[in-house]
């Protein structure tokens, strides 16, 4: 089984991941994650939603998500 994290101090909830996952590992969601200013800033900026990992059993290690992230964000190991 994949182990899929997602970087909460670098993403800033710009959907691709979401959109491109076959398997919807990811939703996107109001960020409930303690940040630092800089990165509270950015997910303020983007709407304050974040991707949160939800269906990790699904997913078949694709790297759809790691390829699309513009924050490198994400991250999938066996």
């Amino acid at each position: 089984m994949a182990k899929v994290v997602v970087n909460h101090h670098r993403c800033e909830g710009k959907k691709t991941c979401a959109q491109v996952c076959p398997e919807a590992v990811f939703v996107i969601r109001k960020s409930d994650v303690v940040l630092p200013l800089l990165a509270r800033l950015k997910v303020w900026a983007h709407g304050g939603k974040q991707a949160f990992v939800v269906n990790e059993a699904a997913c078949t290690a694709c790297m759809k998500c790691v390829e699309v992230c513009p924050e490198d964000a994400i991250t999938v190991t066996l």
